[in-house]
């Protein structure tokens, strides 16, 4: 006999615990091969297997799989409520205000004799603009309304200015991702910089200048001369012959105002905020009309573009 508690003796041992027998456990109970017991653990440890592999593919995916694209900026659409009362604010409304705007307008510069800006044989608009900029937030809303009477905007996105900016969060659109036809004109919006900052403060490029727009930025943007200004903010300009290097009016005008009520201002030419936006848009449109060679008609020939020639001294 042995003492309680004491192990087996080999003799016992060699009886139930021979090659291929089941085994023993620790109450001298005996254990069968394929117990639940035992199919637990094998899972358990097959899982633990499982996600040990993936932990390492995904760490391997992450040091040398391809990296994120850079530039690429995911915005929300606007809403087709938004684009419509852009493109759809009524000419008595455009020829009613004219020039005149409750808030002070900065007026473009017209240049003569210079080389036109073309593509494929269309007169080109610039602009050159960054996502997180008040000024750029305030002149999209004039240049998308001067453009839409030339052409049509099927896809603009929403964004607003920077909340530390001096004018922090005005509501406005992204040229990141825009897509605008026309048959009178070709339309280029280059946002620079994204209103998100990067892992040092500054905020994220995604775009750059081609050599022949830095050119263009730094021949008649603000600082003529001095060499490219790509962080000039906001920079149109229509065929060279008309340039703009901030916006039509200043962005405090929108402060506090969403997105939708300025839109539905558009077509009230006596709301101080309708009113500065459409008279702006007239001065671009008057550019626009003469690079276009004054079509189309309707829109070229009438009271409040002419306005806005006679007051740029375009005749």
């Amino acid at each position: 006999m042995t003492d309680e508690g004491s192990a087996p003796s080999a003799q016992a041992r060699s009886a139930v615990s021979g090659p291929g027998s089941d085994p023993v456990e620790a109450d001298g109970q005996h254990q069968p091969a394929d117990s639940p017991v035992n199919r637990t653990a094998r899972f358990a440890w097959g899982a633990v297997v499982v996600i040990l592999v993936g932990v390492v593919a995904l760490i391997v995916y992450a040091l040398t799989g391809p990296p994120a694209s850079p530039g690429v900026v995911h915005r929300v659409q606007t809403s087709d409520a938004v684009v419509s009362a852009l493109h759809q604010v009524p000419t008595p409304v455009f020829d009613s205000v004219g020039v005149t705007a409750a808030f002070p307008l900065a007026v473009p510069t017209v240049l003569t004799g210079q080389p036109p800006l073309n593509v494929s044989g269309k007169p080109e608009i610039l602009f050159v603009g960054a996502d997180f900029c008040p000024f750029c937030a305030a002149e999209r809303w004039p240049l998308i309304v001067a453009l839409s009477r030339f052409g049509r905007f099927t896809t603009l996105h929403n964004v607003q200015s920077a909340q530390l900016s001096v004018f922090p969060g005005i509501q406005t659109f992204s040229f990141v991702g825009t897509s605008y036809s026309s048959r009178y004109l070709v339309f280029t919006g280059v946002e620079l910089y994204s209103d998100s900052v990067d892992s040092h403060g500054a905020f994220t490029q995604i775009a750059t200048l081609t050599p022949a727009q830095s050119a263009l930025v730094d021949r008649y943007g603000a600082g003529a001369g001095q060499g490219p200004r790509t962080g000039t903010f906001p920079f149109v300009d229509i065929d060279n012959l008309m340039v703009t290097s901030t916006s039509g009016f200043s962005p405090g005008v929108l402060e506090g105002h969403t997105q939708s009520a300025i839109a539905g201002d558009l077509s009230q030419p006596k709301n101080p905020v309708g009113q500065v936006i459409v008279a702006s848009a007239n001065y671009l449109t008057a550019g626009i009309c003469r690079a276009t060679e004054q079509q189309p008609a309707p829109v070229c020939a009438s009271e409040g573009v002419r306005s806005a020639a006679h007051a740029l001294g375009l005749g």
